[in-house]
């Protein structure tokens, strides 16, 4: 298997966390559905995982306060596809959802990655 390089980890890392914040609230549930259960929950599995973080961490890519809090929101994530709120009525509604969405805000809001990609 190929090792992508460290500028397309960030780009993968990047494009996992465009698609999760309070913004979904005010889209339609196709499109939740899209972001959420395909393609942000696919992401969560290998971008947010701590060794993409840390190698991410450890080309100064990524503060270790976004290292953190993208593992913590990755944990967060993992927890609700175990129980009954993977759902859309969940996400819009669910104080753990709101919690992930917001997570997810803070942590683009913390980057200091615009001038690497």
């Amino acid at each position: 298997m190929e090792k992508i390089s460290i500028q397309q980890l960030m780009k993968l890392y990047l494009d996992t966390m465009d698609k999760c914040g309070v913004y979904l609230l005010n889209e339609s549930d196709q499109v939740i559905a899209h972001h959420i259960f395909e393609e942000f929950d696919t992401g969560v599995i290998s971008f947010l995982h701590i060794n993409s973080l840390q190698a991410l961490y450890d080309a100064g890519w990524i503060t270790n306060e976004v290292v953190c809090k993208s593992s913590a929101l990755r944990t967060l994530v993992m927890e609700l596809q175990q129980g009954k709120e993977w759902n859309i009525y969940a996400v819009r509604h669910s104080p753990s959802w709101r919690k992930v969405l917001e997570l997810a805000d803070e942590i683009k809001k913390d980057n200091t990655w615009d001038t690497f990609i």
